[in-house]
């Protein structure tokens, strides 16, 4: 089984459209619970029918039907659903590169926020038919360039209800040291290497290292060791999947002088060994502790 402590997720499938789009997913009878993580990339949500409740750092809203959920990158949340026989939604994932691309009016207002939006029934409406017809022509296969024009209807009109968001509020005093560590997290995936010691962590965010640690396992839900351990294993994740490379190799690759230490770590966060990872690999899916049940 997977390790039940926050993830980092390493979103696929954006290389070439610069978006993915997953919808016609239920809810067990038992219903789904996704685990707190975060990526960096944007994401919104839509619930056309759901009953459930969506976490947004440290605070919890209420999911009900016609609710639009947008959130920043590397902005911690997590899921849960209730069993519904009528449950609809619809998830969207994207990189900022295809704002850009797109030139949406409006954007970059709200690209930073995490909010929750409840719809009227007209405007839910409106969303509703545009995530369809984005739905129906991802499903035919229809290239990028031709749905750009849509893309941007659905962004623009998204956006234009964002200014009505509930938006998520840091902890009173600790947005300075949230958004310091949130940028040192984001600058490191940027990196190839983990290059940084704790000192020089804690010093990169201008922080002691009592606080830099602290306030990193506060916010990341891990310490500073863990996350990098984690980072190795995530390294290795991808190449077990997208490379035939030995274990040996791998283990080396990510950074580990011993073969036999990364198979006992990477069992460890990830619950099986590299061989039996590589055998039975998952998607981002798997990230539910519950598979979604297929409606259709």
């Amino acid at each position: 089984m997977w390790n039940q402590d926050h993830f980092f997720e390493k979103i696929d499938n954006l290389e070439r459209d610069g978006f993915m789009l997953r919808d016609g997913e239920g809810v067990p009878e038992n219903g789904v619970f996704i685990r707190p993580h975060m990526h960096l990339q944007y994401e919104i949500m839509w619930f056309r029918q759901a009953s459930g409740a969506y976490t947004l750092g440290n605070e919890k809203f209420p999911l009900r039907d016609n609710t639009l959920v947008v959130v920043a990158p590397l902005t911690l949340h997590d899921m849960e659903l209730n069993y519904s026989d009528g449950h609809e939604r619809f998830l969207l994932q994207y990189d900022a590169s295809l704002l850009n691309h797109l030139k949406v009016p409006g954007a970059r207002r709200f690209t930073s926020h995490s909010g929750v939006i409840p719809l009227s029934d007209v405007d839910a409406s409106r969303v509703q038919m545009l995530f369809s017809w984005l739905s129906e022509q991802v499903h035919r296969g229809v290239p990028q360039e031709s749905i750009a024009p849509l893309l941007n209807l659905l962004f623009s009109t998204i956006y234009q209800h964002a200014a009505q968001a509930v938006f998520a509020v840091l902890p009173s005093g600790a947005e300075s040291t949230f958004d310091k560590i949130i940028r040192f997290v984001g600058h490191l995936e940027t990196l190839p290497t983990n290059i940084f010691s704790l000192s020089e962590a804690a010093h990169h965010c201008d922080l002691s290292v009592f606080h830099f640690s602290r306030s990193f396992k506060a916010i990341m839900h891990v310490n500073f060791k863990d996350y990098l351990l984690r980072r190795k294993i995530a390294r290795a994740v991808h190449l077990l999947t997208q490379t035939d490379m030995a274990v040996t190799e791998i283990a080396y690759r990510c950074e580990f002088t011993d073969s036999a230490y990364f198979c006992l770590k990477f069992r460890l966060i990830v619950g099986v060994t590299p061989k039996t990872y590589r055998q039975n690999s998952r998607t981002t899916k798997q990230l539910s502790s519950r598979h979604d049940k297929p409606t259709r």
